[in-house]
């Protein structure tokens, strides 16, 4: 581990950034009661829970929280954590990093409460104009992204500055149609210098020009799939209202949508032909709720009292087949993403990245073993 400035707070939330998943309450907790400096201070200092105030040791109904659980969660990152590196590979891409309470840092994050990243790393600027979310299927129509464009286009004519995920189908539309006319911001799964997906890099230097790309994860960390899930609140937190174009029953940007609703933002759906798949989710929480949206003047008439979208993702192409797949639970499913696609690596690789503990891990490795998942080779682990 590199020395680390506890009294630079850029420093410092740089450091809770790489050492825990997007949306760890625990460790929000400990911010927020501690100080982020202290808080880091304590956990690099071989940290025992049983010395935190009772305030910390117990919630509201009296029961402990599981400090222990966290804190292995945490140490895997601890040995490699090095700031330093990861804001001279920011400084390669001429990105900067804002985090709560710096002047820049936008304010409508605040509204996640403990769900509120500790740092945003940035490629571009966010500026402070009224912002929509245009978010919907990966697998969409002609129909869908054509409509998804035109929305966009029109909104960004008017001043409007577009967000949505940066990922195939209706989020690669509204961004294009965005930068026609204005600005768009991308929320990534991963690091902004690690862009995904790889053929979207010249829409992402497009974005860059005319926006921001922001990660709420070090330069360098690729996407993984519960990244993907955790993305869905930074882009309904920062936009002031949320649209869904086509989306089907199953879909991640319902995702989006529900929590844009429990952060009160105003949502809306286009709707589409009742026998369309595509349509199905956006025809659910219509009925839900939802204003029907039928063109860009009521897009922006969500917005009118204010002064992207998560990638659909397909089923791993598992060897095992499909029914393993689904037989994994939420842990399983994190080793296997955390595993790389073809090398081999170990348990403590593999709890570093899925932020996990070493203890998580190992326990359920014979699981992905029995059912054909992983193979084991004395400490090296691979997809079989």
């Amino acid at each position: 581990m590199h020395h680390i400035d506890l009294t630079d707070p850029r420093d410092v939330a740089c450091a809770w950034s790489a050492i825990v998943e997007p949306g760890d309450e625990a460790a929000a907790i400990l911010r927020e009661h501690l100080g982020a400096a202290e808080a880091l201070e304590w956990l690099l200092a071989h940290p025992d829970p049983t010395a935190l105030p009772r305030a910390l040791r117990v919630n509201a109904q009296g029961e402990p929280r599981p400090w222990v659980r966290a804190i292995e969660r945490w140490m895997p990152r601890i040995d490699s954590l090095n700031v330093q590196r990861d804001l001279e590979i920011l400084s390669k891409v001429d990105g900067h990093v804002l985090y709560p309470g710096h002047p820049h840092w936008p304010k409508e994050l605040n509204d996640l409460g403990l769900g509120t990243p500790p740092a945003l790393w940035i490629r571009g600027t966010i500026g402070d104009s009224p912002r929509i979310g245009i978010v919907g299927a990966r697998a969409a129509s002609a129909m869908g992204t054509s409509i998804a464009r035109d929305f966009a286009w029109e909104l960004a004519r008017d001043g409007i500055d577009i967000v949505s995920g940066g990922a195939f189908g209706i989020d690669a539309a509204a961004h294009r149609g965005a930068l026609t006319q204005g600005r768009t911001i991308a929320l990534m799964a991963g690091g902004v210098a690690n862009l995904y997906p790889i053929a979207h890099l010249d829409l992402f230097d497009d974005i860059i020009e005319n926006g921001a790309i922001i990660s709420e994860s070090p330069p360098l960390w690729r996407p993984a799939r519960w990244r993907f899930l955790a993305r869905n609140r930074l882009i309904a937190a920062l936009s002031h209202a949320c649209i869904v174009v086509e989306a089907n029953s199953r879909s991640g940007a319902l995702a989006t949508i529900r929590r844009a609703i429990d952060l009160n933002r105003p949502v809306g759906a286009v709707p589409g032909p009742i026998t369309s798949q595509t349509s199905s989710g956006c025809h659910h929480i219509i009925r839900q709720g939802a204003t029907l949206i039928s063109s860009a003047t009521e897009a922006r008439e969500l917005i009118d009292d204010v002064g992207a979208h998560l990638f659909d993702l397909d089923q791993p192409n598992i060897s095992g087949g499909s029914e393993a797949w689904r037989s994994l639970n939420a842990t399983q499913k994190r080793i296997w993403d955390a595993l790389p696609a073809k090398a081999a690596t170990t348990a403590v690789k593999i709890a570093r990245i899925a932020g996990l503990s070493c203890h998580e891990v190992t326990s359920e490795l014979a699981t992905l073993t029995v059912k054909g998942l992983i193979r084991i080779d004395g400490e090296h682990i691979r997809r079989a």
